[in-house]
Formats: structure tokens, sequence, C-alpha cells
């Protein structure tokens, strides 16, 4: 059982970045369901970004693109189904790259969609910033959002996350209230 002093004590509520040891475990856990469930092998770097509005972000770069390794955030202010959530939509997005369904152009201008140009970098950065409906129906985030919704409750019930039961007291406390 968890103690309210154990919680505070945890600065849950601080704006310390460092992973807590659960959430290594919770990271990890999703990491591996991803990439096995899609069959891809990739390096990715999962931080915590406390940012007002952000649910979680991956760094599109030329490290990722052509060395597999990615920076994957997602934001420690939201429920902890949330943050499993945000980590599938990203992985998402990393399973895309990865299998070059989701690529930039070679001068990073547009964003290639199946190897066809989709949209320029520059409407692109609108959308996000101004048009949040149109954003949610271009292809690759229909399908980073499909798999938010759809696959938590696969990963909740696959043996990745009912693995973890028993690793960390905190951990076992999220398991059985999530």
């Amino acid at each position: 059982m968890i103690q309210l002093k154990s919680i505070i004590n945890e600065d849950l509520f601080g704006t310390s970045l460092k992973m807590k040891p659960y959430e290594a475990l919770i990271v990890k856990a999703v990491v591996s369901f991803m990439m096995e469930k899609y069959s891809f092998n990739a390096k990715i770097i999962v931080k915590k970004k406390d940012k007002v509005g952000m649910i979680g972000d991956i760094s599109l770069s030329s490290t990722s693109v052509d060395g597999n390794k990615f920076y994957l955030h997602f934001n420690p202010s939201q429920s902890y189904k949330r943050i499993i959530q945000s980590m599938i939509h990203e992985l998402t997005h990393v399973k895309q790259v990865v299998k070059k369904q989701l690529l930039p152009n070679k001068e990073y201008t547009s964003i290639l969609w199946n190897g066809k140009e989709y949209i320029t970098a520059k409407d692109y950065g609108k959308l996000m910033k101004s048009d949040i409906a149109s954003y949610m129906k271009l292809p690759w985030e229909m399908e980073a959002d499909t798999n938010m919704k759809n696959l938590y409750s696969t990963f909740i019930n696959s043996k990745h996350w009912k693995g973890l039961k028993g690793k960390d007291t905190t951990l076992d406390y999220i398991i059985d209230n999530i």
C-alpha cells in the first residue's frame, strides 16, 4: 500500500523532469509493445517535457531518418492512461519513419507520405497551430490517433504491462488503479 507521505516525498507535483524508476519501466514496456506489434527496431530516447497543451512529440531529424535514433517526449502532467496513449501515438510515428511511410524530403521542406509529397513543412506548421481538425485528418495522424485509442486496452492486457507487476510498489499501485 502506498502512503500519501511517500507520494508527496516523491515530488509528483514538482518541476523535475528526471524520469522516476516506475516511469522508466512504463516507457520500456510501451516501447517494447509497439516494436513487437509492428516489427520494427529503433533507438528511442524518451524524456519528459512539461509543456502546456502538449501530450507528446518526436523530433524528426536526419539522426532519426538516417540513423534510426529518435527523441520522444511525453508530458508528465497527464494521467498515466494518457501518457501511455500519447506514447502509443508517438511510437506510431516512429514506426512510420522506420518503415519509410513518413519522411521529410531531402531538403526538409515538405513531408512525404508513402513516397509522395503530401504537404510542405510550412503548411504543416500552420496546420499544427491553427487548424487542428485538418491536422488530425493527415493520414499519419489518423493512424497514430486510431492506434492511441485502440491499442491502449491491448497494451494494458499485454505481457508487456502485466509483466511489470511486482517490479515497483508505485507501479503496482498504478497497475491496480489504471
